[in-house]
């Protein structure tokens, strides 16, 4: 941390006690306290936060006590709102929250900070969906190191994709391998796909349709849905169209809207009208736009139901809201 900097542009804020607090913050003992004492004594309401940071400071503040094991984090977070006092950022984050969920954000902080790793995986998966990856992955690490799964298989997911850390397959294989031996579906099903892909691995069929095949038992409807591909293709395992169908099936009954439609698709290119409707509409209630977009058009062209033209300019908008351009166009034709 910049004490000197912060020294600085606390003196220029008029928060001179502020100021006075920070240059023995090092040496202090007790910096939770410290902590709280020096953002009390300055000059700003929590409320002229963004709500990210506002979030954060009725974390920090809130806290009355912390393990040694996440001093970094808590400095960091320290810095963080400090960052935002004496810079305020341009622009704003909404989020929109109620009293009450604000303080279960806190309640969460709470024991994060405190070394209780379910409440850090928690956090970890709070700060991501608020958009904030750079508090999230370190608490995605402290999970991690406590042996949690699901924390590990996201370091995972952050090394694969980049982003907030710079893309390493390497350590991505390393994570997913870890979580999938360990008994974590999605984390098989990735660790899998890196097989089936030659992503630091070498290409191996065979070893990603032993590892899908884990997966798929496990219960991950993509896995299902890969597994179908495998055996309808003949990829790491002899062809079974019977088997393929199989795991497009329950791929599709498990959550997967892409296979619900591609067996739609299937029955509709056999004559079976009753039965793509009810793929279609699977995948349709699902909110899936593709889905909502063929059970427009079974309703449009009569497919499995007579035709109704009211629920197909229904399903047609549904998908057009979504961004769907081909429901756009029909919308056009009505």
């Amino acid at each position: 941390m910049e004490i000197q900097s912060f020294k600085r542009d606390l003196l220029q804020l008029g928060c001179e006690k502020a100021a006075e607090l920070l240059v023995t913050f090092e040496e202090c003992d007790d910096k939770l306290t410290m902590i709280r004492q020096i953002l009390k004594n300055c000059k700003t309401a929590a409320t002229d936060f963004p709500d990210d940071i506002r979030i954060l400071y009725a974390q920090v503040n809130a806290s009355s006590s912390y393990d040694k094991a996440c001093e970094r984090i808590l400095l960091r977070d320290f810095e963080t709102i400090l960052l935002e006092i004496v810079k305020p950022a341009d622009n704003s984050a909404k989020i929109f929250l109620e009293a009450n969920e604000i303080q279960e954000a806190v309640i969460m902080y709470k024991k994060a900070i405190q070394a209780d790793p379910d409440a850090q995986l928690e956090l970890g998966k709070y700060y991501k969906a608020l958009g904030r990856d750079d508090w999230a992955f370190a608490w995605y690490e402290a999970a991690a190191n406590a042996g949690i799964l699901d924390a590990i298989y996201w370091l995972g997911n952050y090394y694969f994709d980049g982003g907030y850390v710079k893309k390493n397959f390497e350590k991505a294989f390393h994570y997913y391998k870890e979580a999938a031996l360990k008994g974590h579906a999605d984390a098989m099903n990735n660790y899998a796909d890196m097989y089936f892909l030659g992503e630091y691995v070498e290409k191996d069929d065979k070893r990603a349709f032993e590892l899908f095949t884990i997966a798929a038992e496990r219960g991950v409807a993509e896995s299902m849905y890969t597994l179908g591909y495998l055996y309808e293709n003949g990829i790491g395992t002899e062809r079974n169209a019977e088997k393929a169908k199989h795991w497009f099936t329950e791929s599709a009954k498990n959550g997967d809207d892409f296979a619900a439609n591609r067996l739609g698709n299937e029955a509709v290119e056999n004559g079976l009208g009753e039965e793509a409707l009810r793929w279609y509409k699977l995948a349709a209630d699902r909110q899936d736009v593709y889905g909502e977009f063929n059970l427009g058009m079974c309703y449009e062209s009569g497919i499995g139901t007579p035709i109704n033209m009211k629920k197909a300019k229904y399903w047609y908008q549904k998908a057009a809201l979504k961004g769907d351009q081909e429901a756009k166009a029909k919308l056009k034709e009505f």
